[in-house]
């Protein structure tokens, strides 16, 4: 059984719950790909709570998680209606919006601020129209996530100290391009087999938010942390556009206020909770390191400018004016 029919089955056994059945206008569904005890995931429960209170128990909302599948599943349910929302990371914009997919370029942004503005204005809204076009879901909410940093062995100060390096990156064509321009060995490895990889010294550096890091319990195979914050990103919440449009102006402004306050305080909970994570790194033993940043951006630029010829011409000029 492969995994969309085993969420066909789940989706049946809890009674349809979302939108799809429509027997039950008041039952709403919330995809969500991460484990429960992840931000995200405590983002929705709040999610959860602000729209059963605020609309009176008009709406029941169910939190579905990987049981269903997993973030590709979550987005295909959302985009047929099988969910009323679904949390993504960076595939949905590769997949329904991948001229607008700059915000998690590496070595552009020094904020998370600076990446959101590539979903702000009137790109903001050439998104949502390819968002809706392509997979049937519009952006209605951007949680920020940790800035990705290296690990290592050893001290990364400047581009020099990974010259022929055989680094961990996720399978991101761009991000590939970009560590290859720097002089790294990228090397495309999934997750789970990230530690082992380490420990047996078929890589030698990996990449991640420093939450990952400290979850995936890195510390106790690399000893330098080099706070290169080279992606700024965000997880995305999607609604399904028939959803949407069924709404009452009255709940319509109900969930899209509950999504903002519960993203707002996820956003504040992620951020103030990245230092106690450094210190506890250090105190496992981690080295962190301040690299030379700049020196990184400038190294990288020439893939950067190659990569952005791609996008829309709103994000290609925004990329560009970072880089001057």
């Amino acid at each position: 059984m492969n995994t969309r029919t085993a969420s066909r089955l789940v989706i049946a056994s809890l009674a349809s719950f979302g939108i799809a059945a429509h027997a039950s206008a008041t039952e709403l569904a919330i995809a969500i790909h991460t484990e429960p005890s992840h931000a995200m995931f405590k983002v929705g429960e709040r999610l959860k709570e602000a729209i059963e209170s605020d609309t009176n128990g008009e709406y029941t909302v169910t939190l579905l998680g990987t049981e269903v599948g997993g973030e590709r599943d979550h987005l295909e349910g959302a985009s047929f209606g099988e969910y009323a929302i679904a949390l993504g990371g960076s595939m949905p914009m590769t997949l329904y919006a991948s001229e607008f997919s700059a915000a998690d370029l590496p070595f552009v942004y020094s904020s998370s601020e600076q990446a959101r503005q590539v979903y702000e204005g009137d790109t903001g809204e050439l998104i949502n129209e390819q968002l809706i076009a392509q997979g049937n879901m519009r952006l209605v909410g951007l949680s920020a996530r940790n800035p990705r940093n290296l690990t290592s062995n050893s001290a990364v100060e400047t581009p020099e100290d990974i010259q022929g390096v055989r680094m961990r990156v996720p399978e991101i064509a761009p991000w590939i391009q970009i560590w290859e321009e720097i002089g790294a060995l990228p090397s495309p490895i999934a997750w789970p087999e990230v530690y082992t990889s380490l420990q047996t010294g078929v890589i030698d550096m990996q990449e991640n938010p420093v939450d990952l890091i400290h979850a995936g319990r890195i510390h106790e195979v690399q000893s330098h942390l080099n706070k290169t914050e080279h992606v700024y990103s965000f997880f995305h919440w999607l609604m399904n556009e028939d959803f949407y449009q069924g709404l009452s102006d009255e709940n319509r402004e109900i969930i899209l206020d509950a999504i903002e306050d519960a993203t707002t305080w996820g956003n504040e909970m992620v951020a103030n909770g990245q230092d106690d994570l450094y210190e506890e790194l250090q105190e496992l033993g981690m080295t962190v390191v301040e690299p030379d940043v700049a020196a990184f951006h400038e190294a990288a630029e020439p893939a950067i400018r190659d990569i952005a010829d791609s996008y829309h011409p709103a994000v290609r000029d925004y990329v560009m004016s970072l880089l001057e």
